[in-house]
């Protein structure tokens, strides 16, 4: 009876012990500011039917706006991910529940593509909706390049030497290189094949089985096959009726592993994703200054609450891939769906004065993305808790300590100090 009386009084002590210590953090932190680095919303694929459809037994369906551009349906979709986020970012205290946002407490920095520039708009409209919109900026289109924050090779930095690519890509294929991108490696592409042909009488064209490279030819195709789905259509019209979520998550291994394996691997990661990563940690570091004096490489002004930034799937997987960042939702380890985030959260101790990051991933699932499904605390988005470099999971994160390591994990020779001079884009009728 001792002995139980005991155990029980321990486990009480140590209950209260967690208790107290989660209000103490919860009493004692406050959200001072939050970065959001985000993929577009659903667009129509980049390549042209007349290209696709030598890939398949029946042409691929019609898109109501022009190739890479954002869908209306995506717009929808993107609105609701705005909504979502101010309940959250009203819940931790860092923007007022409602009412409109002004341009000093948020930043909005988009690539140039139409999509990106139209999904920050959407978003924000979701964020401060019936308000007037907020500049959103980009590099001034009359140059001629690429703004190198998302596409930094190889307009502002020299691309690596193609030697060096394919070593760094066999070596992150390990000793399944043989297999890794045929149909011994990756069975999931027999499914894919039969949804691109499924009447042995009717072989399309370039039928994906001949490539002696499969899975490359692949990705792209499951990546299409997604964003019709995403986009809502008709499901006579998803993979031909033959695709739906299910299906869905059995193809999307197949693109997440082509796709990591161009934009995930160290090589890749680090000609790819250090400026922007360098940028984040520039501008993490002016809203950790005391003084809110302005750091040169901070994308926005010192003192903004909120900076989004709208980039793409390349560079979602670039900084994961750099700095070492791993999410599974729905069932997908590192996915990037249309709309998905990597949030960058600066918390500090009201007492000690310091400062803890804090990393999620977030995404709408497949059927939200569809059915542009309102997100709501009640119900949200998938969300996946990120231990930074430096630090240890499920511990807090000091912010020293994570700007330390992340700062080690940049390649000096891709980043480029200063950001290109911005304009304001305005959103279209």
């Amino acid at each position: 009876m001792r002995t139980v009386a005991l155990t029980a009084l321990l486990l009480a002590a140590v209950a209260l012990a967690a208790q107290t210590s989660a209000l103490k953090a919860q009493g004692t932190d406050e959200l001072r500011f939050t970065l959001i680095l985000s993929r577009h919303g659903v667009r129509p694929p980049l390549t042209p039917n007349a290209a696709l459809d030598p890939r398949s037994s029946s042409p691929w369906p019609a898109w109501e706006v022009p190739l890479g551009y954002l869908t209306p349906h995506g717009g929808l979709a993107l609105n609701r991910m705005g909504a979502y986020m101010r309940l959250d970012l009203a819940k931790k205290g860092l923007l007022p529940a409602k009412g409109c946002l002004k341009s000093s407490q948020v930043y909005l920095y988009a690539d140039t593509d139409e999509r990106n520039i139209m999904s920050t708009f959407t978003t924000l409209e979701g964020l401060a909706p019936g308000c007037d919109p907020l500049p959103v900026n980009t590099i001034a289109l009359e140059r001629g390049v690429r703004d190198p924050l998302f596409s930094p090779t190889s307009g502002t930095f020299p691309a690596p030497s193609s030697e060096a690519v394919e070593a760094d890509r066999r070596a992150s294929m390990g000793s399944d290189a043989a297999n890794y991108l045929t149909l011994s490696g990756n069975p999931e592409l027999s499914e894919l094949a039969h949804i691109l042909a499924p009447d042995h009488a009717r072989p399309p064209a370039k039928p994906i089985l001949d490539e002696a490279r499969p899975l490359a030819a692949a990705s792209s195709l499951v990546e299409d096959l997604l964003l019709e789905y995403t986009d809502g259509k008709p499901a006579n019209e998803v993979g031909w009726g033959h695709v739906d979520d299910a299906v869905l998550h059995r193809l999307m291994p197949l693109n997440i592993k082509a796709f990591g394996l161009v934009t995930r691997t160290p090589l890749a990661a680090r000609s790819e994703a250090s400026n922007l990563v360098a940028h984040i940690l520039d501008t993490l570091e002016q809203a950790a200054e005391t003084g809110a004096a302005a750091v040169p490489g901070a994308i926005g002004p010192a003192g903004t609450r909120l900076v989004y930034v709208s980039g793409h799937d390349s560079n979602l997987c670039g900084v994961g891939g750099l700095l070492g960042l791993h999410w599974t939702t729905g069932g997908l380890t590192d996915d990037t769906p249309p709309d998905s985030q990597i949030v960058f959260e600066l918390w500090q101790d009201r007492k000690s004065k310091q400062f803890s990051v804090h990393l999620l991933y977030r995404a709408q699932s497949f059927e939200q993305l569809r059915m542009a499904l309102p997100i709501t605390l009640a119900h949200p988005p998938a969300e996946f808790v990120l231990t930074p470099p430096g630090c240890t999971a499920a511990e807090p994160c000091s912010f020293a300590v994570f700007d330390h390591a992340a700062h080690a994990l940049l390649d000096p020779a891709y980043v480029k100090a200063d950001l290109l001079p911005t304009e304001s884009a305005k959103p279209t009728p």
